[in-house]
C-alpha cells in the first residue's frame, strides 16, 4: 500500500523566501488545501508530457503489482501521471508502493537498475531512454492530454501590487517569441545555459519546447478541470481558488500578444 506524506518545503520557501516559483497546478491545487493561498498565473506547458516507462521484466500490469513506483515528489505532476497510468491499466496507488525519487534521471537510473519498477518521465530523458531500450508502458506525452502541466506560481497577495510580475512574464513571453523564430539562437543558449554539449539533446530539448510550450503563456481551462478532477478529494474545486488568468487576460487586451506576433511573426 502507498503511504503519502508530503514534504511542503518547497510551499515554505514560496511563502516566505521566494516571490515566483515554477511548478504544475496538482503542486498548488495540495498546496492550497493544505493551508497555501497561492496562485498559477501562467503557463509554460499545457499538455501532459511525460511517458512512463518500466524496469527489466515489467510488461504488464500484473507485473506492478506489489513493485515501488518512483515520482519526483509527492502531489506533483509525475505523481498526479502515475495515478492516471495506474487507473489505466485497472489498478490503484493501493497496488503498488509509490515512493520519490527526485528528478527524471535518477528515477530513469533506477528502472533500469530494477531498483524500482515504473516511473514518469519527460523529455529530454524519455529520448534517452527510448535510445537504451527501455520499455515505455504507456506514452501520455503523445495523447496530448490538456494538463496544466508547468506554471508560473506566486502569491495571491502579490498579484494586489503586479509590476514585477508582469515584467517578468513579458519577459518570459518575448523569449519564447524570439526562440521559436530563431532556433539556432534558442539552441545556442539552451546549451550555454544547461551546459550541455551533446547536439542531440540540445535538439531534443529544443524540439519539446517548440511543440508544448505555449507562446503567450496562456493557461489552458480544460487542463485545469482535468488536474482537479483527477486530484478529487474534499477541498475547494472552484478554479478560481488556483488560478489567476487576470494577468495574461490584461496583455491580450492592451495587445502585447499581437505585438509579439507582428514582430517575431505568428506561431
Amino acid at each position: 500500500m502507498s503511504t503519502v506524506t508530503i514534504d511542503w518545503h518547497w510551499l515554505d520557501c514560496l511563502q516566505s523566501k521566494l516571490d515566483l516559483m515554477r511548478v504544475g497546478l496538482s503542486s498548488v491545487v495540495q498546496a492550497n488545501r493544505a493551508g497555501g493561498d497561492l496562485r498559477l498565473i501562467a503557463s509554460m506547458s499545457n499538455v501532459i508530457r511525460f511517458v512512463v516507462v518500466t524496469g527489466p521484466g515489467v510488461k504488464t500490469a500484473a507485473d506492478l503489482k506489489g513493485g515501488v513506483i518512483g515520482v519526483s515528489t509527492f502531489g506533483s505532476e509525475s505523481d498526479s501521471t502515475i495515478s492516471i497510468a495506474l487507473n489505466r491499466w485497472g489498478l490503484t496507488r493501493n497496488d503498488v508502493v509509490v515512493k520519490e525519487y527526485g528528478g527524471g534521471a535518477r528515477r530513469l537510473a533506477a528502472v533500469k537498475s530494477g531498483e524500482i519498477k515504473a516511473t514518469a518521465i519527460n523529455e529530454p530523458t524519455t529520448s534517452q531512454a527510448r535510445q537504451e531500450g527501455v520499455n515505455v508502458m504507456i506514452d501520455l506525452a503523445a495523447e496530448q492530454i490538456p494538463w496544466l502541466f508547468s506554471g508560473v506560481v506566486v502569491r495571491r497577495g502579490d498579484l494586489a501590487k503586479p509590476d514585477t510580475i508582469v515584467r517578468f512574464l513579458k519577459a518570459v513571453i518575448e523569449g519564447n517569441h524570439l526562440a521559436l523564430a530563431d532556433a539556432s539562437l534558442a539552441k545556442s543558449v539552451l546549451a550555454k545555459e544547461l551546459k550541455l554539449t551533446d547536439q542531440t539533446i540540445v535538439d531534443i530539448s529544443y524540439d519539446d519546447f517548440k511543440a508544448q510550450s505555449p507562446p503567450n503563456m496562456e493557461p489552458s481551462i480544460k487542463g485545469a478541470e482535468n488536474v482537479l478532477a483527477q486530484i478529487g478529494g474534499t477541498g475547494s474545486r472552484a478554479l478560481a481558488d488556483y488560478v489567476d488568468t487576470g494577468i495574461i487576460d490584461a496583455l491580450r487586451a492592451d495587445g502585447f500578444f499581437g505585438a509579439m506576433e507582428r514582430k517575431y511573426g505568428k506561431r
